[in-house]
């Protein structure tokens, strides 16, 4: 009997060490089932991002192709009202869309179209804020708060801030020196409510206010040139040109988008008022911003340059390229501006209640506030791009045409 049960007891220790082998193999299946699936993953995670790193790269390259292209033409050819004079397609540089091929669209913006800031003309900018909305009551401030920021000196302006105000405010100090960039208009004290607004617009659930603060920024330049282009500004800068009649801008967009107004006699049909030869200009100054946008990119190639015609061995010179958020070029709303900072004027909860510009609107009865409501509809439709330009990423059967 004895024996029996030791025996009984054997198989069933046995039993139960198999049961604990079989769920430890079962275990150490599934783990490696995980693990196997989790590098499987991870694989296939890699695949997608050098897929994707590919598509970037060659996105990359053919946005540089444009971009040396440009720094190439730039420098042979000439530019008058038109852009850039080039003889077998010239290339308008007021910001329109270009269609360079199926998926790559380039834009070439003559900065002296955009509101200087660095040497900016008070009467134009505080123009230009009323246009947008902008309370006169904030005019002052802005102005002086950016002249300060700007000089060298730490002599308060009336309006204005410095070093002591900064450090009150705890805020980074002024920088005495010229802006770099637009974006640095954050940091000038005076500008903080309306950056604050844009914001709070940009965090909207509108899907077409997305992205206001970067079209905001983008109406600036810190380009060194005094006047405005009126064959390349916007309409939103258009807007603030003393003498230019609003309820024309749309007609005058339009007028050089089928030819450049060649003298000021040309702009006085655009007008209700006398033109300041003094901030009105019909030729570009040396200064481009170009912004490149492809299908595969997820955001878009902003390069600088400068035209240096008196310099054989840099007759261009790129200042700088980054990366920017693709709603930069994004088309908002038409009075967008207006629309995000009417807070300011202290009726935040009132609802907008644009008034549509027309023909016969009277000058003095317009409401500066309403100027930007018109969506310029022209800088939506993409303009095939010159054959030259576009041959540089879809090469002509024989190969590339070289620039003549």
């Amino acid at each position: 009997m004895t024996g029996l049960r030791h025996l009984s007891r054997m198989k069933k220790n046995n039993l139960q060490e198999q049961g604990f082998v079989l769920v430890a193999t079962l275990f150490a299946v599934a783990i490696i089932a995980l693990a196997a699936a989790f590098f499987a993953s991870r694989v296939d995670e890699l695949r997608t991002g050098a897929f994707a790193t590919q598509r970037w790269a060659e996105a990359e390259r053919d946005a540089f192709s444009l971009r040396e292209t440009l720094l190439h033409a730039a420098a042979k050819y000439t530019r008058d009202e038109r852009g850039l004079a080039v003889t077998d397609g010239s290339l308008a540089v007021d910001g329109r869309p270009y269609r360079v091929s199926d998926s790559v669209t380039i834009r070439v913006q003559d900065e002296r179209g955009l509101l200087g800031v660095n040497l900016a003309e008070d009467r134009l900018l505080g123009r230009f804020f009323t246009s947008v909305g902008i309370p006169a009551a904030m005019h002052a401030r802005m102005v002086d708060g950016l002249n300060d920021y700007i000089d060298d000196d730490d002599l308060r302006r009336l309006n204005g801030a410095e070093r002591p105000d900064y450090a009150t405010a705890k805020r980074p100090p002024p920088a005495n020196d010229f802006l770099h960039a637009p974006e640095e208009l954050a940091n000038v004290m005076g500008w903080e409510r309306v950056f604050a607004a844009l914001d709070r617009a940009d965090a909207a659930p509108a899907s077409n206010s997305h992205g206001i603060r970067a079209r905001f920024t983008g109406l600036f330049t810190t380009a060194r040139h005094a006047g405005v282009n009126i064959n390349s500004a916007p309409a939103a800068v258009l807007a603030a040109v003393p003498g230019l009649d609003p309820s024309r801008i749309d007609a005058l967009i339009d007028q050089r988008m089928v030819k450049p107004l060649g003298s000021l006699a040309e702009v006085l049909p655009f007008s209700n008022g006398r033109l300041d030869e003094e901030i009105v200009g019909l030729v570009g100054a040396n200064d481009w911003r170009i912004t490149i946008a492809k299908a595969d990119l997820p955001f878009l190639l902003e390069c600088r340059l400068t035209i240096t015609p008196g310099d054989k061995d840099r007759p261009t010179r790129l200042k700088e390229c980054r990366r920017r958020s693709v709603d930069a070029i994004a088309v908002g709303l038409p009075n967008e501006f207006s629309l995000a900072l009417r807070e300011l004027g202290g009726n935040s909860s009132a609802p907008p209640q644009p008034t549509t510009l027309t023909a016969a609107t009277d000058i003095r009865k317009t409401n500066f506030a309403d100027r930007n409501e018109r969506r310029e509809s022209s800088y939506a439709i993409e303009t095939p791009a010159p054959r030259w330009l576009a041959e540089v990423v879809e090469p002509v059967r024989h190969g590339v045409r070289q620039l003549r």
